[in-house]
């Protein structure tokens, strides 16, 4: 006959069944969470996640500074790189001491398998329309000491993809008064 005392004390868990129900939770984690990122869907729109953190630190890096960043993108290899004018001279001469000094990030390359690139067949962004895998002019992004970009009213959008999946689009944003924002291509739709 089981007491009322008995059933009272074997309620809940003990110490050691939680430890080993969150070990195991760690494990199956471990596992899992590569393999998300690893479609590529996944690395093209982390790519575009990673890219927008990357400009939004390169624009308050201009806010701090008070002086005027630069971040321009290099399509052939996928990468970009930011330059800071800590002179304040006003012209960049894209030199290793600007990059250095930009404090933020040096180079950046995309994900394996993602390039910068237009896929045949997805529309434009609808809020930023216009030609190219870049659409920004020079292929660059340039925020002024105030952390706008410049020329006032500059905008544009990068686009990302991967070759292997016609599907896997995403994109970056700029817009003119310097909202960074990254763009999934899902469904017929830019979400």
């Amino acid at each position: 006959m089981i007491t009322i005392d008995a059933c009272r004390r074997r309620q809940g868990f003990t110490l050691i069944e939680m430890v080993v129900v969150i070990a195991m939770m760690g494990l199956m984690l471990t596992i899992a969470i590569p393999r998300l990122g690893s479609t590529a869907k996944g690395r093209v729109r982390m790519s575009a996640q990673q890219m927008a953190q990357d400009l939004e630190l390169a624009r308050t890096r201009a806010l701090t500074t008070r002086s005027a960043v630069r971040v321009l993108f290099n399509t052939a290899s996928g990468t970009y790189r930011p330059y800071l004018d800590f002179n304040r001279d006003s012209v960049f001469a894209q030199s290793q001491a600007e990059n250095d000094s930009s404090r933020t990030f040096n180079q950046h390359a995309l994900q394996t398998g993602v390039v910068i690139g237009r896929a045949g067949g997805i529309p434009d962004l609808p809020i930023l329309p216009g030609a190219g895998a870049i659409t920004l002019a020079s292929n660059r992004v340039d925020f002024d000491s105030r952390g706008l970009t410049t020329p006032f009213g500059s905008k544009g959008v990068v686009y990302l993809r991967d070759p292997s999946d016609a599907g896997a689009v995403a994109a970056v944003s700029v817009t003119a008064a310097s909202g960074i924002r990254a763009w999934t291509y899902k469904g017929g739709v830019w979400q």
